[in-house]
């Protein structure tokens, strides 16, 4: 499972499409407020999470300061890794 496409929406929220043709809106909102992680909380910044981009049909921001596993945001289950 990759994700071969990633787009900015609005707010935390990410529109996906998989290798398998499945496009999803991915709302990252609850994920980063719940989390009291600093690697994690710092994308709180809006202008930092519009910052998304592909790796390997991951999703990562900032050259892997985080990153998310494509089956992760296909199972709605936000964790990075």
């Amino acid at each position: 499972m990759k994700i071969i496409k990633v787009k900015y929406l609005s707010g935390y929220k990410l529109e996906v499409v998989f290798d398998n043709g499945e496009k999803r809106i991915a709302n990252f909102k609850e994920f980063l407020f719940k989390d009291h992680n600093p690697i994690t909380t710092q994308f709180r910044d809006k202008k930092r999470f519009k910052n998304v981009s592909l790796a390997f049909g991951h999703l990562t921001w900032e050259d892997g300061q985080m990153d998310i596993p494509a089956i992760n945001i296909y199972n709605n289950e936000f964790t990075s890794i």
